[in-house]
């Protein structure tokens, strides 16, 4: 079950007036389609999709990455997006579903990856999706998501753009990259590999983790 945060995130996400402007917002100043275009080819990179492999995409939003991955399984809650995505996709299967408890059976899927969502999480909230990640995934199959690292002055900046401008976005939670490889070790990930985007201010980190065990592993 999720906490009253992410219920807040879902709602917040099928609002009209946040799905009719995410795209030309995310994408509205040169710096920003060159910013997106870096987060994709590493993300292309580190998910190295296979023809035979099934992959899910949690969070789809309006399909920027879901519309690179051919056929794949895209879930989000707002079906407002879903529809944006399935017409930048059309072999996409685009299913309404929640992240934190979602209808596919254990060990369905050999890659999850989801983007630009889980910095939208706190501790707790992070740890829970995590888990139903794990539970989709097949041993041996690969988590691929990213997280905003720690900077007091990005949270700063953030602040002050975000009213400034008046752009859309739902609060960030920022993890610093220890954080969450110590998060991936204690759920049964091992993490393979990381890479950096360097924004004007700050860092975002994104992680590929392969689940080596299902349960939980006790680190004292």
């Amino acid at each position: 079950m999720k906490s009253k945060d992410a219920e807040k995130f879902t709602e917040y996400y099928r609002q009209r007036n946040v799905t009719g402007t995410y795209d030309n917002q995310r994408e509205g100043t040169p710096y920003r389609r060159m910013k997106r275009a870096v987060e994709l080819k590493y993300f292309l990179e580190l998910i190295d999709k296979k023809d035979s492999e099934k992959v899910l995409e949690l969070g789809c939003s309006s399909g920027f990455l879901t519309k690179h991955l051919g056929k794949v399984t895209a879930i989000d809650t707002s079906e407002g997006m879903l529809k944006i995505t399935k017409q930048k996709n059309p072999l996409a299967t685009c299913i309404p579903g929640d992240m934190f408890s979602m209808q596919f059976k254990d060990n369905s899927f050999d890659k999850v990856v989801t983007m630009r969502v889980w910095n939208h999480l706190d501790h707790t909230d992070l740890i829970r999706a995590i888990r139903e990640s794990k539970r989709v995934l097949k041993v041996g199959g690969y988590l691929i998501f990213d997280a905003e690292e720690k900077s007091l002055l990005r949270r700063i900046v953030g602040f002050f753009y975000q009213r400034i401008f008046r752009i859309t976005g739902y609060k960030i939670y920022q993890y610093s990259i220890k954080e969450i490889v110590s998060i991936l070790k204690k759920e049964g990930f091992k993490v393979e590999k990381i890479k950096i985007i360097y924004h004007k201010v700050g860092r975002q980190a994104l992680f590929r983790a392969k689940l080596t065990l299902k349960n939980r592993v006790e680190i004292h």
